[in-house]
């Protein structure tokens, strides 16, 4: 580590204003320092050796020339008994600065996030008091104002525009394009604080430490980071066959109906798949049909694609096997390896020597399998698989979800058209399949399950240039940078921090759940991203308007006043017992001229009002059916109230309706129904208003 003096240099020369220390290595010297300034001062420790000085008891504050030699003694006793082996240089003095706001600046080259910068509340408790706002490296001046404003919301509206933008040419000195983190060979470097008063901002205090082995070598500048993008796409060239092969080779597979090699081959049968299908078994003859053959030597056709469900020491074998073929992607269905035991390390070496150079990829290992609605790979039971090519591509490391998303798809009328369940990720990992939906010319969409990532920060710096949206479905939070607490504050920049930057960086979306994936899927599929957070809520239910209105707030949505045109059109509907303001709540009964449902006058209207940029409709199904003779006669009139919404003009703000059931089969089986009928309508359908709402604040973004 430097010491603060160097460190102090060092800001200097990026044109960050610090203290003019001086450096006392007596208490004699101390006192001839004091008063050379002429004021009361800060005496601190010097030593590379002692990080939190104030927990050394290395510090003391407003000390006159008369008090400076007990205050020297005082530190050094202090240092050397509680770090007694350190290296203690001697006393730093330097003229107290005057109070105002302290402010935290970090920054570190981190080695799965880069470059990244941390802003927050400073002082001697910065890792005690809210957590730093985070940002990757380099920022621009918007970014850096914007982590101005993200860490003291408010600080600078009243007068404060100097000292907000003074920090913001803090932050850009710090981790700008020619930022100090950029340029030099510094792996990390805490200031803290920096004292703001009107338009000053000083460094009181600051430490910086030397990038070391390979660190040295991380990717920083954008030609930097460009170039680690196209090592990476430079490995990906054979995986056309990831999910429109020619020929699948099934290493592993099984005559006996119960086992895994029987049912994924039966199930490529059985759903049509466009290519070969070559079983190996040492001994059969024939599986589902097919003619088998013992070794992947023996196929007497080319093959670039293979499946190995073989037990897990004999995978290296049968990769090399798959090399010499000439397969381009392997997927390893095989459990075993890291995921089950540290002493597996031996056996996964060897599996990845045989993709380690070449063109043969892997997938996996510990997966199930592919699904492609061209080419006909089918994961599961070829029945529960979608037929129709779409524009939703879904990568997951977890088998059940790979399915699950499938199967949900065919239900909900999704245009998924490809998932990959890719397991471990030992070889071909998230970053490989983002820049694979970011080439590929038919994945307009790219989901993801992820428990564990290599390269976040490559992936996030990659999804932040895409143009399609990416959604990640996130499993569970990483071991790494999990502790806070280490020796310096730049610590701070734990995994969830830099995750949680990554996400608001790139316009990554994130959910938590299935449903969420699901429905966040259906949003973007039909009204994609666009930005607008106000809403205007519409149906029947007082006690509904007011919890979904709750759910928006939550979700970051507000609920405007609607215009005056506005207002003077729904005013006709307004009798007593209903609201035409925003949220609007008029029962199902007052929306109808004679026998005909005009919910489409209402929607109109919003769409034409300017202060609305997404609209949710609310239908109570149970209360439509409690006001009919029979369940069928029920649905009839949920029906044409779904028509009356459908006939509302489809440009303006989109526009989700939740079908809100009881759950018996006939309304569930409604809102099924309405999903896939009124997707094409510009229409997305939710069984929950919540579910509705959070979906549409979802897609606000760029």
């Amino acid at each position: 580590m430097k010491t603060e003096i160097e460190s102090k240099t060092l800001l200097a020369r990026y044109g960050i204003a610090t203290t003019a220390p001086r450096l006392a290595t007596s208490p004699e010297a101390a006192v001839e320092a004091v008063k050379a300034v002429g004021r009361p001062c800060a005496l601190k420790v010097v030593s590379s050796d002692i990080v939190h000085k104030v927990d050394a008891g290395g510090v003391h504050l407003s000390v006159e020339a008369d008090g400076a030699a007990a205050a020297f003694a005082s530190i050094m006793a202090a240092c050397r008994s509680s770090h007694p082996d350190a290296d203690i240089d001697g006393v730093l003095v330097e003229e107290m600065v005057p109070p105002g706001l302290e402010v935290f600046i970090g920054a570190r080259l981190d080695r799965d996030y880069g470059p990244v910068i941390l802003v927050g509340p400073g002082g001697s408790g910065v890792e005690q008091r809210t957590k730093p706002i985070a940002a990757f490296a380099p920022v621009d001046e918007r970014a850096a104002l914007a982590l101005v404003d993200a860490a003291f919301p408010g600080h600078f509206t009243n007068g404060g525009a100097a000292g907000r933008e003074k920090l913001a040419r803090c932050i850009l000195a710090v981790g700008g394009e020619s930022g100090l983190i950029m340029r030099e060979p510094i792996g990390e470097i805490d200031i803290n604080p920096i004292i703001v008063n009107g338009a000053s901002a000083i460094a009181v205090d600051a430490v910086a430490g030397e990038v070391e082995g390979a660190d040295a070598h991380l990717p920083r500048t954008d030609a930097e980071v460009a170039a680690a993008i196209a090592r990476r796409r430079a490995r990906l060239g054979g995986l056309g066959s990831l999910f429109e092969p020619k020929a699948i080779a099934f290493v592993g597979a099984s005559a006996s109906k119960d086992k895994l090699g029987y049912h994924l081959i039966n199930s490529l049968v059985e759903f049509g798949f466009t290519g070969d299908i070559y079983p190996v078994h040492p001994t059969a003859l024939e599986i589902c049909g097919l003619k088998a053959y013992p070794s992947v030597a023996d196929i007497p056709g080319t093959v670039d694609r293979a499946y190995v469900a073989v037990a897990s020491r004999n995978v290296p074998d049968v990769l090399a096997q798959c090399r010499a073929k000439g397969v381009t992607v392997a997927q390893v269905l095989t459990a075993g390896f890291s995921e089950f035991s540290s002493d597996t390390g031996a056996l996964e070496q060897a599996m990845l020597d045989q993709v380690a150079d070449g063109p043969m990829r892997m997938v996996g290992p510990n997966c199930i399998g592919t699904f492609s609605a061209k080419s006909r790979m089918a994961v599961g039971a070829a029945r529960y698989n979608p037929v129709n090519e779409g524009g939703i591509t879904f990568f997951s490391q977890s088998g059940t979800y790979a399915g699950d998303v499938v199967r949900r798809a065919q239900v909900w009328g999704l245009p998924v058209g490809k998932a990959l369940s890719c397991g471990n990720c030992a070889d071909l990992d998230m970053v490989d399949f983002l820049l694979y939906a970011q080439d590929d010319p038919n994945t307009r969409i790219a989901a993801f399950y992820i428990e564990s990532m290599r390269d976040p920060g490559l992936f996030f710096r990659i999804a932040q240039t895409m143009t399609k949206p990416v959604v990640i479905l996130r499993g569970a939070a990483t071991a790494q940078g999990q502790v806070a607490a280490s020796s310096h504050t730049a610590a701070l920049a734990t995994d969830r921090v830099l995750w949680e930057a990554g996400l608001a960086q790139s316009g990554v979306i994130q959910v938590s759940a299935m449903d969420d994936l699901m429905d966040t899927l259906l949003a973007l599929h039909v009204h994609g991203r666009g930005p607008g957070n106000r809403l205007a809520l519409f149906g029947s239910g007082g006690g509904v308007s007011v919890t979904t209105a709750d759910a928006a707030a939550r979700a970051g949505l507000v609920i405007p006043q609607l215009s005056a045109e506005t207002g003077a059109v729904l005013s006709r509907f307004g009798i007593p017992g209903t609201s035409v303001a925003n949220p609007i709540d008029i029962p199902v009964w007052g929306l109808k001229d004679g026998e005909r449902y005009i919910f489409e006058e209402i929607i109109n209207a919003l769409k034409s009002d300017p202060s609305i940029d997404r609209i949710v409709v609310f239908v109570e199904v149970g209360w439509v059916l409690d006001f009919m003779p029979s369940d069928e006669a029920g649905i009839a009139a949920v029906e044409a109230i779904c028509a009356s919404v459908a006939r509302a003009r489809r440009d303006g703000p989109p526009m989700s309706l939740a079908l809100r059931t009881s759950g018996d089969r006939h309304q569930d089986d409604l809102v099924r129904d309405q999903r896939v009928k009124l997707m094409d309508q510009g229409i997305s359908v939710y069984p929950t208003t919540s579910r509705a709402v959070r979906a549409q604040a979802r897609l606000v973004g760029p």
